[in-house]
């Protein structure tokens, strides 16, 4: 009976502790203020780094709101916002001439994408 209260006290402290510790970490960093992503200005300006997918979404969004606003559809539409992004993005453009050369390797999974990376940074 002893050792069964004992274990009980123990796992309780244990379960109190650990969300103490959840919640003290999930706490700190929305204290300190942190800068607020400048969205427009990145998708209006052409970027050399690798965007974030928020901003992918974003651009992406735009794009095709554009090739909306010119009625186009099917695979003019595509290559519209393909255009369009590459454009916004040249690191997509270069991600992209670097897969279709690994693929023209017949690289596949783990080398493409070692080739890929390897590829984009050496330009």
């Amino acid at each position: 009976m002893t050792s069964k209260l004992l274990s009980v006290t123990a796992a309780a402290l244990f379960a109190l502790s650990s969300a103490t510790v959840v919640f003290a970490q999930t706490a700190t960093p929305s204290t300190t203020p942190t800068p607020a992503p400048s969205s427009t200005s990145s998708a209006s300006t052409p970027s050399s780094a690798m965007p974030s997918k928020d901003e992918l979404k974003t651009a992406r969004q735009a794009c095709r709101q554009d090739a909306i606003g010119q009625n186009l559809k099917g695979q003019a539409r595509k290559d519209s916002v393909q255009s369009c992004m590459q454009q916004k993005y040249p690191v997509l453009a270069k991600r992209k001439t670097c897969h279709d050369q690994g693929t023209a390797k017949g690289l596949e999974k783990k080398a493409l994408r070692d080739f890929v990376k390897q590829c984009v940074t050496a330009s």
